[in-house]
């Protein structure tokens, strides 16, 4: 069996991994080993891969060549192992796992937990294969509350969240014709556009009242007509109870046939390891400002690593790529001794359907109103050009505002932000409110947000006094 001894064990080849590795290195450490189950990739771009107008070359465009990357230390090659950990021994500083070479044991001084998160699929009828003799997988997905090897999928079920993910799914839309994805997220709407951009004939299905969770139902109706007007299905408020070779059975009765289903229902932190180990878990495993576990010497960066909501104080899985590099680049600095805290972070998404745009940051109003949070919500309509250039496109921005000083909030704090533009991207936008809604500001300090216009642009109305007017005027009455 093979036996390491590392200053620095990585679990987990992820963005949070990876760039905590590239960290760890640049800031000198020599003594590490990186363990990760599957081809390194970008995640958020492997739809627009199996889509292949954005990326022609496909899924292996995406995947990460450890040899020959211009992002990752070459030292990578010989720090990586591909493998899981099975084991970890926090008092005893031992990990073991299994490798594709075999058993293998590592002991370490400290531990940086990337484990990432899992997709989750609803426990409906047909999901799972009945053959027998499946080759062990590294990779596992979540069926209800059960961890299942993907290689016990039916042969017609499809997640994404992978580089092997994308090969498979990439492989159907070849030689298939039809196709029902489960799930409206940001992941979900991406597979709808690759699958239709191969030439599919796809339906959407969504358990919520409304597409997108990130966004509210007034805003997220824009994108239920963007995908209408492209042919696409919409099923919503219903679900999917059964998946036969070549159709599926919703919840009420009704049959669609497909030749396959994609779901992107959510994804589940991956936890056990952690909890194996002792380490605190709720939503996700506990952390503190610097990204330290329950147990000192073990940090967790990425989607399991259960965070404050820098809007409300309360625990949070904001599920973000970016998030996790800086989490790993906290993590890192607090490992080589260098004190670290990890700045106030909330949810943020951005993405795009058919070129309709949209971002989301914060809270919505929905859900201030299901947990109890008296809130309010304004709209803004902006616009791309000065009105008078016929080639400008229409926007909606909404903001939704505390109206107390409950639950820890300020009276007009800005606690969520959401945006749909046609054409442009509201990158730079979302940003910005990412930066508002962290910082804890309130309407009237959007004041202190100097507005550029351009008649290129946007129209010369300064959208953020605009809000600051009606926000006045909403809390006068």
């Amino acid at each position: 069996m093979l036996t390491l001894k590392k200053r620095v064990l990585i679990i987990g080849g992820g963005p949070g991994g990876r760039f905590s590795y590239i960290a760890l290195r640049r800031m000198g450490e020599k003594s590490l080993s990186i363990v990760m189950n599957e081809d390194p990739t970008v995640i958020c771009s492997l739809p627009y891969s199996v889509g292949r107008k954005l990326i022609p070359g496909g899924p292996e465009e995406e995947v990460v060549d450890l040899a020959n990357s211009d992002r990752l230390p070459p030292e990578i090659v010989e720090d990586a192992i591909r493998g899981v950990i099975t084991e970890l021994d926090a008092e005893n500083h031992i990990a073991r796992g299994m490798s594709t070479e075999g058993p293998f044991e590592i002991y370490f001084e400290k531990v940086l937990l990337a484990p990432g998160a899992v997709p989750w699929i609803p426990p409906v009828k047909g999901l799972l294969s009945d053959k027998e003799g499946y080759k062990q997988d590294l990779t596992e997905v979540m069926v209800g509350r059960e961890y299942v090897s993907k290689e016990k999928l039916a042969e017609n079920i499809f997640v994404m969240r992978g580089a092997d993910d994308a090969r498979a799914l990439d492989a159907f839309a070849e030689k298939s014709g039809r196709a029902v994805v489960v799930g409206s997220g940001a992941i979900g709407l991406e597979v709808v556009e690759a699958l239709h951009d191969r030439g599919l004939t796809v339906t959407l299905v969504e358990a919520l009242p409304h597409l997108i969770a990130a966004m509210d139902q007034d805003m997220a109706e824009k994108v239920n007509d963007r995908l209408s007007e492209w042919g696409v299905s919409v099923y919503k408020n219903i679900q999917l109870t059964e998946v036969k070779p070549d159709r599926v059975i919703l919840s009420d009765g009704r049959e669609i046939e497909t030749d396959g289903v994609v779901f992107a229902t959510g994804v589940r932190p991956n936890v056990t390891l952690a909890q194996s180990a002792g380490l605190s878990v709720e939503r996700g495993i506990v952390v503190n400002e610097k990204m330290q576990s329950s147990h000192p010497d073990i940090y967790v960066v990425g989607d399991a690593a259960q965070i404050r909501d820098a809007v409300t104080g309360r625990p949070i899985l904001p599920l973000i790529g970016t998030l996790a590099m800086r989490q790993g680049l906290v993590a890192s600095f607090n490992i080589m001794g260098q004190t670290m805290s990890l700045p106030p972070a909330t949810v943020w998404g951005l993405s795009a359907i058919f070129d309709l745009h949209w971002g989301s940051v914060g809270w919505t109003e929905e859900l201030a109103n299901a947990s109890d949070i008296q809130a309010f919500s304004l709209t803004l309509p902006y616009y791309t050009r000065e009105k008078a250039m016929p080639n400008g496109k229409e926007g909606l921005w909404k903001i939704i505002v505390s109206a107390t000083d409950e639950k820890g909030l300020k009276k007009g704090q800005i606690i969520g932000f959401q945006v749909v533009i046609d054409g442009e991207s509201p990158l730079f936008l979302t940003e910005r409110f990412i930066d508002i809604i962290t910082r804890r500001e309130t309407v009237f300090e959007l004041f202190s947000h100097y507005f550029v216009h351009s008649p290129y642009h946007n129209t010369v109305e300064d959208p953020y006094l605009m809000l600051l007017f009606a926000a006045q005027e909403a809390m006068t009455h």
